[in-house]
Formats: structure tokens, C-alpha cells, sequence
């Protein structure tokens, strides 16, 4: 009969009667035998568990960002700060959005078809959305209510807003579908859509004495990615911080984060100080200029977001016979230092621009590349005349090179105008600097078109280069946007062309032609593009936006950050 042998972990017993038979010396290489062999089962064990799962985020957790100002509406047609567009993002839907690059995407709308050359859009709605409160879904009914209202004078007292949708008409087809009618094809249209949707079974018995002061502007109810909660107020009944929740019946990617909770200061040192204390977790600002502050810091994320703003300086030609001249204007244009501009005024936050349309923004990239080139810019100025005289400024036909230079009274602005003073005397042209307010700058200014050059930001419209409001020669004139008085027959047709053009090549085609002859008459003098800062926690993880159209867009993919996570087995 066979014997088999049969293992097993000794018992106390035996284990005691080996203490009682080796000596220390061999107990201690015993257990220590021991004691290698439970741990390398242990890192076996976690060696198996994270080579075959990985960290993904899991829902929970709290993100408290810091902004300066309160709440007054979050309500979408009659918000107004940067706080209640911030928050009424969060809150409400739109028929569509934008990622985190600054493209548009669908938010409600499931698709839509452009019709009739341009002048007709039908928008298809997703089927599953359901607004806060449970009680119905969001319809087309709720987007017809919404454009009526932004339309209707004795609701909406924004006119920016209201003339977005002037002439336009709306009309619901069923349940799930809404027709746009436009007077003219207007290809950059689609990112009108981003208006927020109000809910029509909350405000269709709210009358215009009452749309300013229901309580629904600061408890919404709208179908966004996060649901009112609460606010906390101070004794005079300002708030002081305002809380929202996860939607989990969001109809897109269900949020991470359980809670957002904004907390409001008075002021931007307040805010840096509260972040010091880790009162927040983020805070936003629109300019690098003071990023530094937080740079090198390990517990401190500091990201650039780039947005569709730039600066330039513009010439009224009519007022100033230098800048009449067309190599006056080329050579300011090569005598400018945008590197030394951006380094000084924004530490590097900034790209340098050189055309109406910027370097890698959504779907339009700019074909020109700024030329700061000193010695052939007093070349140009030589060649046609203008020599120094006895003070360093150049002059031709008794008329100095001396220029008048208008700008808001911001501190960047201020500190441009000054160093292109210093970059453009050093070509023989002195700078005269007027810093205004920006009502005095609008009435005394540009209304009357009161200026030899003006330093001014001009921003898309949405995520489209659309430049014809700022160069077409018909907005030469006040109320126009023309402020360069530019007037060039071929511009205005391309510009006209393309701003109907639905096909998306052409346009980009159309747009580097409208390039080439703005970059050939030199109607002034592109400078930079800041970027805007956010400032987060390094615990915060998932934000990876590079791009957004204004800072209360900033949240276009909050959905994506998350503050905990959870390990899952790796899909082979």
C-alpha cells in the first residue's frame, strides 16, 4: 500500500517545540525566513492587483473655487457678471456647447441640418433630458420660450443679447425639433446655440414686473450638470458662498465631482489669500500677469487657457498724415517687439499675433507670422524720406513722425502703450500716450472717431475669426466697429463671402485672403493674445482644458475633473 505525503503549516505545538530545539541565532534566521516569505507573498500580491487594475476617477468629493463678486442673477438671459454666467453654465443646457478646445458640440441638440443656402437651421434634440425638478423634460417648446423671451424688450434688457436674435424666427416642430429662420445666411450662426434654455412650465406665468425679482434667478432650476443646492448669506442677505450638486440624471457624462461650492470675495487679494489658506481649491484669473505668484509651488497646478481675444493698434489715417503713409505703418508694424511685450507685461502668458485671425484657435489657424526687424524698418522710413532730426525723430516735408495714441486705462494696456513708445522711438517715432476711461474712451473717442491711433481688443464671435463687424467699410461709421476707418472693396467682399460660406475649407480659404490684403495695407499693428490662468489644487485631476470663448465657459468639461478615484481590471 502507497504511502502519499501531506503538507501542512505546522501547529503551535510544534512550532513551540521548535523554539525549545534552535538555538537564538538560528530563531532569528528562522523568523526572519518567515518574514521574507509573508512579505514577498504581500508584494506579490500588490504587484498582481496593480499590474492587472488601474486608477480611474470615482464620484465624490467637493471643488470650492473662489471668485471675486456675487450672484445677482443666474438666470442665462439676465445674467450679466462673470458670476452669474459662470453659475448659469453650470445650471442650464444649451442646444450646444463647446469642448475643452474651444470647438462646437452638441450639448441638448442630437444634430442639425442647415437649409434653404444657410438661411434655415433645424436643430433635433436629444430625447432624455430631463430639467431639475423631474417634472417634465426639456422640449422644443422650452427653446422657443427662451429665444421669445430674449426677444421680448420687456423681459430682456440686454441689447447685446436681444439683437444676437433680431430678425431671426423660431418655431417648433413636434416635440424634439426647433427651426431657426435667419434674414441672410450667416455661416458662423451655429454658435448662437449657446444660450442657456430656460424652463418654460417655471417662467411662463412669470410677468415682466416680476422676471427681475422671482427667486428662480437665484435658485434655478434648470437641466445642466449641476443642480442648485443651497447659499449662505450674511445678515443683509448677500451671499457669501453658493453650493450645487452632481445632476445624476444628467444627460450627458454625469459629473465626478459630488459638489461645487463657490465662495464670493470682495476683492483679488481676499481671493489669493484665501487660496493661501486652502479656503479654495481654485480660482480663475484673466490674466498671467500675476501667475508667477503661484509658479514652483507643489501643491499648485497653474494652467494658461487660451481665449479668442486680441490686441492691436489701430490708425484713423484721416487724422494723422504720418500714418497715412503706407511705409510709415509697415515700418511701426516691423519695429514692434511682441516677444518683449508679452515677457514684460504678461510674463509669457500671452502668443504673439500678427493678422485678425489667431494662431491655433478652433478651426482657424492665422498664416502670418509677426517680423519685428528693426534695422529694415528705419530702412523703409530712410528709402522714402523720413530722416531724424536734431531730437532723434524723423520727419519728411516739415511734418514730424509724431503719433497721438488713445487707451483704456488699464494697467496692461497702459504698460503696452508705454514700451511701444520705447520699441517705436527707437526708429525715429515718438508716441504721444492718452490713458481714458472707458466711457470717456467710447463718447469722446470712438464715437466721433477722435483719434490718431487707438489700442483696442477685438474677440470673436463665439469660436469664428469673423472679422466683418471690426474691417467691412460699411461699420466705418459710429455706431459701427470699424475703428480703423479700413475701406477696401476686395476685404469687404471676402469678408461678405465668407461670413456666408458654410463649407468650412473655403472659408479658411477665404479668410487667408482677407489675410494677405489686410497684412498689404497695414491698417495697424496686431500685438498679442493674453491668455487667461487658472490656478487649482494639484489634487484636482481630469481639467484638461486649453482653450475656452470667455472666462464663464471655463467649466465646458467639468464633468472630466474628478477628486477621488477607485482601481478597476485593465480592459485587455
Amino acid at each position: 500500500m502507497s504511502q502519499q505525503l501531506k503538507l501542512s503549516f505546522p501547529s503551535p505545538s510544534k512550532i513551540k517545540r521548535i523554539n525549545s530545539v534552535l538555538s537564538r541565532k538560528e530563531k532569528f534566521f528562522f523568523y526572519l525566513a518567515i518574514l521574507v516569505l509573508l512579505g514577498s507573498l504581500v508584494a506579490w500580491a500588490v504587484h498582481f492587483y496593480i499590474s492587472y487594475t488601474e486608477s480611474v476617477a470615482d464620484f465624490g468629493g467637493e471643488y470650492i473655487e473662489g471668485v471675486v463678486g456675487r450672484p445677482i442673477f443666474v438666470n442665462p438671459i439676465l445674467a450679466s457678471s462673470q458670476t452669474d454666467l459662470t453659475l448659469s453654465h453650470l445650471v442650464f443646457s444649451s442646444l450646444l456647447t463647446y469642448d475643452n478646445q474651444g470647438a462646437l458640440i452638441n450639448d441638448v441638440a442630437q444634430d442639425y441640418q442647415v437649409e434653404e443656402d444657410g438661411k434655415r437651421y433645424r436643430v433635433n434634440l436629444k430625447e432624455n433630458v430631463f430639467w431639475h425638478d423631474q417634472e417634465s423634460k426639456l422640449t422644443a417648446e422650452d427653446v422657443v420660450f427662451t429665444v421669445q423671451t430674449i426677444q421680448d424688450p420687456s423681459f430682456n434688457k440686454n441689447p447685446a443679447l436681444k439683437n444676437d436674435w433680431k430678425d431671426i424666427q423660431v418655431k417648433a416642430e413636434g416635440e424634439r425639433t426647433v427651426i431657426f429662420e435667419l434674414p441672410e445666411a450667416y455661416a458662423p450662426f451655429p454658435n448662437r446655440l449657446t444660450f442657456g434654455i430656460l424652463p418654460k412650465h417655471i417662467f411662463q406665468d412669470i410677468s415682466p414686473e416680476k422676471f427681475l425679482t422671482t427667486p428662480f434667478n437665484l435658485e434655478p432650476i434648470g437641466s445642466g450638470p449641476f443642480v442648485y443646492s443651497e447659499a449662505e448669506k450674511d445678515a443683509e442677505g448677500n451671499p457669501l458662498s453658493y453650493r450645487l450638486i452632481a445632476n445624476t440624471n444628467y444627460h450627458a457624462q454625469k459629473p465626478y465631482l459630488e459638489k461645487v461650492t463657490f465662495n464670493f470675495y470682495d476683492s483679488q487679494e481676499n481671493l489669493f489669500e484665501a487660496y493661501d489658506k486652502k479656503q479654495v481649491n481654485g480660482l480663475f484669473l484673466s490674466s498671467g500677469a500675476k501667475a508667477s505668484d503661484w509658479e514652483g509651488r507643489r501643491d499648485t497646478n497653474v494652467k494658461s487657457i487660451h481665449l479668442p481675444l486680441y490686441f492691436s493698434v489701430l490708425f484713423n489715417q484721416t487724422k494723422s498724415v504720418p500714418l497715412a503713409k503706407k511705409e510709415v505703418r509697415e515700418a511701426l508694424n516691423l519695429a514692434t517687439d511682441r516677444e518683449t511685450l508679452i515677457r514684460e507685461i504678461f510674463n509669457g502668458y500671452a502668443s504673439p499675433e500678427a493678422s485678425l485671425v489667431l494662431k491655433d484657435f478652433g478651426s482657424f489657424s492665422s498664416r502670418k507670422d509677426p517680423n519685428f526687424n528693426l534695422e529694415e524698418a528705419e530702412k523703409k522710413l530712410e528709402e522714402n524720406g523720413w530722416k531724424k532730426n536734431d531730437e532723434g525723430i524723423r520727419e519728411k516735408d516739415g511734418e514730424k513722425l509724431e503719433i497721438s495714441l488713445v487707451t483704456p486705462d488699464f494697467e496692461d494696456l497702459v504698460k503696452t502703450a508705454d514700451i511701444l513708445a520705447a520699441q517705436w522711438e527707437k526708429v525715429g517715432a515718438k508716441l504721444n500716450i492718452t490713458a481714458v476711461e472707458l466711457g470717456d474712451l467710447r463718447k469722446n473717442f470712438i464715437q466721433p472717431r477722435e483719434y490718431q491711433a487707438i489700442l483696442i481688443n477685438h474677440e470673436y464671435f463665439g469660436n469664428d475669426p469673423d472679422p466683418l463687424l471690426f474691417f467691412h467699410s460699411k461699420w466705418k461709421n459710429d455706431p459701427g466697429n470699424n475703428v480703423a476707418l479700413y475701406d477696401n472693396k476686395d476685404a469687404d467682399e471676402l469678408m461678405t463671402e465668407a461670413s456666408k460660406e458654410q463649407d468650412l475649407e473655403k472659408r479658411k480659404e477665404k479668410y487667408a485672403q482677407l489675410e494677405d490684403i489686410i497684412a498689404n495695407d497695414a491698417p495697424g499693428v496686431f500685438l498679442y493674445s493674453p491668455f487667461s490662468v487658472y490656478i487649482q489644487n494639484q489634487k484636482i485631476k481630469g481639467m484638461d482644458t486649453t482653450a475656452i470663448i470667455n472666462a464663464p465657459f471655463r467649466f465646458v468639461d467639468i464633468s472630466h475633473w474628478y477628486l477621488k478615484t477607485t482601481r478597476v481590471k485593465k480592459e485587455k
